[in-house]
């Protein structure tokens, strides 16, 4: 854990993270428990949930609270901010700038898969914040890689998600059938419905032994008129989106993760999956294949071959000891992201950016 006299030189901004909902909430709600000590978390939320109206008055709200700190709280050295693409890179610039105006070291911390995409349409405006930053924290070797090639930003570092390690949990579901779990946003970009599609196809061969549960907020509707309309309710359920204490118990219980995703950057889901000893069948997009070895602790699939994801799913139906295999070596490939890990690392990043 970082220590409560660094701690008090740092503020931290991104979006709301109480309750998390979403990759960089839930990464800043791991940070506020377990890296930094309590009451030592200082954080200024500059996004919410709601309409527009909502959205631009608490980044007005942020904004002035952010420049009263920089004013008046002078043992504030360094501002860490957690950004994605698009509008939450646009609300972090005002936060870049403002920091610069006051002399203070910037950390930007990218989150989030479309930041290629975003960047192919924005790149001036990228740069130009990218270069008033004193470090740039990026998930994963490859996203360094291209930020160095492509965007010729050299100021960066390699930080880990961090996720904490999961706590026993009894398998509450004994009905000895192979559970596949998805955590995530239900959309197109995610995939689930090339899966569900894929599941209504190949019925006949999972009947019986099979079951598909589903997590999370976005298209929901549409999910649960695909699994009334296909009559998949004896191998699709939707759990709803699920707290920290009902993810615990999915992941506890399924025997492997799946996420079919188009873009990613490096989930959250994947992690948190490779810590409970999961093997994990997604794509290889953004920094997922950094962390998943086709055939190793999971399988890589081409986005939309929804057929292919149900036959590797089928390979570890057939291969329970294989699957447990990979499983252990998700753990073990995953240790580096754990609290204590990403807590040193980022302290040296702390210490080394006041020298």
């Amino acid at each position: 854990m970082i220590t409560a006299e660094l701690s008090k030189k740092i503020l931290s901004v991104g979006p709301e993270y109480v309750p998390p909902k979403g990759g960089i909430a839930q990464i800043v709600y791991n940070y506020s428990h377990d890296v930094f000590p309590d009451k030592e978390f200082k954080y200024i939320s500059n996004s919410c949930q709601g309409n527009l109206i909502n959205k631009v008055l608490k980044l007005i709200v942020s904004l002035i609270k952010y420049i009263i700190a920089l004013t008046f709280k002078r043992h504030i050295k360094i501002v860490h901010i957690h950004t994605a693409s698009k509008f939450s890179f646009k609300r972090s610039s005002w936060f870049v700038c403002f920091a610069k105006l006051f002399n203070k070291k910037i950390i930007l911390h990218v989150h989030g898969g479309g930041f290629k995409d975003y960047y192919a349409s924005h790149a001036d405006f990228v740069r130009h914040t990218l270069a008033k930053c004193d470090l740039v924290l990026v998930l994963t070797d490859a996203w360094a890689d291209w930020f160095r090639t492509k965007v010729g930003v050299d100021h960066l570092k390699v930080m880990p998600n961090i996720i904490p390690e999961p706590a026993e949990c009894e398998n509450v579901i004994k009905d000895k059938k192979f559970h596949l779990l998805f955590l995530g946003l239900i959309n197109d970009q995610k995939g689930i419905f090339d899966i569900i599609k894929s599941i209504d196809a190949n019925r006949e061969r999972l009947r019986g032994h099979f079951k598909f549960h589903v997590a999370g907020n976005g298209q929901i509707e549409r999910l649960k008129n695909d699994i009334l309309v296909n009559h998949l309710e004896d191998l699709v359920k939707y759990e709803g989106w699920v707290d920290s204490q009902g993810k615990h118990k999915l992941l506890s219980s399924c025997d492997a993760l799946i996420l079919p995703s188009y873009i990613e950057g490096l989930p959250l889901s994947i992690l948190e999956a490779m810590s409970y000893r999961k093997p994990v069948i997604s794509t290889p997009v953004g920094g997922i294949p950094s962390m998943i070895e086709d055939g190793v602790n999971g399988f890589l699939v081409e986005p939309g071959d929804g057929s292919t994801f149900i036959e590797r799913v089928l390979f570890l139906i057939e291969h329970s000891d294989e699957c447990k295999s990979m499983g252990n070596v998700s753990f073990n490939k995953i240790t580096k992201h754990f609290p204590n890990s990403v807590a040193a690392a980022l302290a040296d990043v702390y210490e080394g950016i006041m020298i």
